[in-house]
């Protein structure tokens, strides 16, 4: 994406526009320590003037102090069919407060915001930008938004970005008597203040000065906004459609009413269906042999367009085209069930390997995708529909680990997608290792990967072409000088996810030579290097990844070279998680094992030294050497 940039050498002022308040000369000491930018206002008011109507106007003022501040000096406004930028206005001024420049209308551009895969989308940007080549300068926006979305309240988290100071910040909520904001206070903002009247009630929040803040590592992911507000609906309209949002229930009876009647389809295809799952007596197998159906006749393509964000195409539409979005993939293979008698559920879910989870106790628009939930006799079936490759039933880093809601007849159920365990969460790795008198080595390596840890590796497998994959494995293989000479990524389709990776390695200097005396690292493959900085840690710290790896490596030693010194077995437990390692030497070989496991949990700040000695530990472990000398 271009954006428009303004060549600003030699600008005339608009003196009646200047803001002394805005000179940088007046930005306490203490908001400039470690900022690139300093933001002066951020005045956000969110105006309901009903439940289907509502305005939002943002007044920004923001000083560049240096080169890496230049992005806060653009200002994005997305749109859509249902929200319209009524007001968008953008000025300049220098060091001391003088105004340089206003945008006129055809400085601000107006771009699609169309995603690659997206077949109808109607999402744009209006975009204003400032590039000026003295620093400091001070840019303002003022834009408005017009909406008819109402299911959405805006989030207010004007300090999230870890090289922004803050000045002053105030946030508005004005809405009729007859409607009653919902809100969520985070990361200890002040508690806001809030005024009624006959004729409206005004909600106010307010922050600052606050200088720049420290984002400390693994910090969960609502931390890392810092403080601020979600807000959310009591009752709504969306495009002509309403609802109450006071509750999960009430939320999920929306989703479902919107749905309702859209998973019919063709006789014909009912038929089809039928006949795939004949002589099938197993739930499961016959939910697995449509799920197989799916993935082979159609494929995602993103579908953007007013409600047409929470409302599913028919089902006979994707029979027909072979295409659709999250919504129109899930119901379709919803309709496929229910054609032969067995019942799902629609499920919206917040997707992304980086996503925080929802937060339960505030019922509210979280979510941004949806898959399909399958009740069995014996268990429950997740099905991520937009998916090609993915065994049925396995939800992964994606979807996993976190809550969704249940689209039922009778409203919404908050319920849990599949957790992984750490042993779910495997790498078993076998190295079989001949090393040469000079330390050079070649070695044949089998991996089997499950759960999360495979995900990655079964993205490669299916996404990338040959010569690209063995530029990925070079690049990921933790070895400083090697030839991948063959390689292989097979997966499965059990429901435990799985990609078996085969490499065969010439390993350079495998092992380095110090006089008589060659000294061999036996974790070849399997380093620990994540050592987190320990520091005096103020918030609590979450490990989001439980796994399990084991390393059995055999080293097949040189004729006429013993082993001079190995180390010790190593054994360590703690609430983080554990570890051994041990080295055996029998008949020229040498056997390395090793197994790691980690817990997945959330933990208080006082507990961060710990698990940095944790760290730490494994780390000097897995650099343990064995030393070899040639034997008298």
């Amino acid at each position: 994406m271009k954006f428009l940039l303004l060549s600003l050498l030699a600008i005339p002022a608009f003196a009646t526009d200047d803001k002394p308040q805005y000179a940088a000369s007046a930005i306490p000491a203490a908001l400039r320590t470690g900022a690139h930018a300093v933001l002066r206002q951020h005045e956000t008011t969110f105006t309901v003037k009903s439940a289907g109507k509502a305005t939002e106007r943002v007044h920004l003022a923001i000083t560049i102090l240096d080169e890496s501040g230049q992005d806060h000096a653009t200002q994005v406004v997305r749109y859509d069919k249902l929200t319209k930028v009524t007001d968008f206005e953008a000025q300049l001024y220098d060091a001391n407060g003088k105004s340089l420049k206003r945008l006129k209308k055809a400085d601000i551009q107006d771009l699609s915001a169309v995603s690659s895969g997206s077949l109808f989308e109607d999402n744009r940007l209006k975009v204003g930008q400032f590039r000026y080549a003295s620093y400091p300068f001070t840019v303002e926006f003022d834009y408005e938004t017009s909406t008819s979305n109402l299911l959405f309240y805006p989030g207010w988290f004007p300090h999230h970005e870890k090289d922004l100071a803050l000045e002053r910040a105030d946030f508005r909520v004005i809405l009729p008597p007859t409607l009653r904001l919902r809100f969520r206070e985070l990361n200890g903002i002040t508690i806001g203040k809030t005024d009624s009247s006959a004729t409206e009630n005004r909600h106010h929040w307010h922050l600052g000065p606050l200088p720049v803040r420290e984002v400390e590592s693994l910090r969960p992911a609502y931390a890392t906004l810092g403080p601020g507000v979600l807000t959310a609906p009591s009752s709504f309209e969306v495009d002509g459609h309403g609802g109450e949002l006071r509750s999960w229930q009430e939320l999920g009876k929306f989703l479902y009413d919107l749905n309702a009647g859209r998973d019919e389809l063709p006789e014909t295809l009912r038929q089809r269906v039928k006949t795939l799952t004949a002589g099938l007596t197993d739930p499961a197998a016959k939910v697995r042999k449509v799920y197989d159906y799916l993935q082979q006749n159609t494929r995602y393509i993103s579908i953007q367009l007013g409600i047409g964000g929470w409302q599913t195409f028919p089902a006979a539409t994707v029979a027909q085209t072979g295409y659709g979005d999250c919504k129109a993939l899930s119901n379709y293979t919803k309709a496929m069930l229910k054609s032969i008698g067995i019942p799902s559920h629609l499920a919206v879910v917040r997707a992304g390997d980086d996503e925080p989870d929802v937060l339960t106790d505030f019922p509210s628009v979280q979510f941004n995708h949806m898959i399909l939930c399958v009740p069995l006799p014996k268990d429950t079936l997740w099905l991520e529909c937009t998916s090609q490759n993915s065994p049925a039933g396995y939800a992964g880093s994606f979807t996993g680990n976190r809550h969704a809601l249940l689209v039922t007849p009778e409203g919404g159920k908050l319920v849990q997608t599949p957790r992984y365990a750490a042993t779910d969460n495997a790498q078993h790795r076998r190295v079989r290792l001949m090393l040469s008198p000079e330390g050079d080595g070649s070695a044949e390596v089998t991996t089997r990967y499950t759960g999360q840890q495979q995900d990655t590796r079964r993205m490669v497998k299916h996404q990338l072409g040959p010569d690209d994959q063995r530029q990925w494995l070079y690049k990921h293989i933790a070895v400083p000088s090697f030839d991948l000479s063959a390689f292989a990524l097979q997966d499965d389709a059990e429901r435990l996810a799985s990609v078996t990776e085969t490499l065969s390695l010439t390993i350079r200097k495998c092992a380095s030579r110090s006089g008589s005396r060659l000294f061999l690292t036996p974790n070849l493959l399997s380093a620990w290097t994540s050592i987190p900085t320990p520091t005096a840690r103020t918030t609590e710290f979450e490990i989001d990844l439980a796994f399990v790896d084991t390393d059995t490596v055999t080293v097949k030693l040189p004729a006429g070279l013993g082993v001079e010194f190995q180390p010790d077995p190593v054994r360590f437990d703690s609430k983080f998680g554990s570890y051994e390692a041990a080295v055996r030497v029998a008949d020229g070989t040498l056997t390395y094992t090793r197994r790691m496991l980690r817990h997945r949990d959330t933990y208080p700040h006082a507990d961060y030294a710990a698990y940095t000695d944790f760290c730490r530990k494994i780390a000097k472990a897995d650099r343990a050497q064995v030393v070899l000398v040639k034997k008298e």
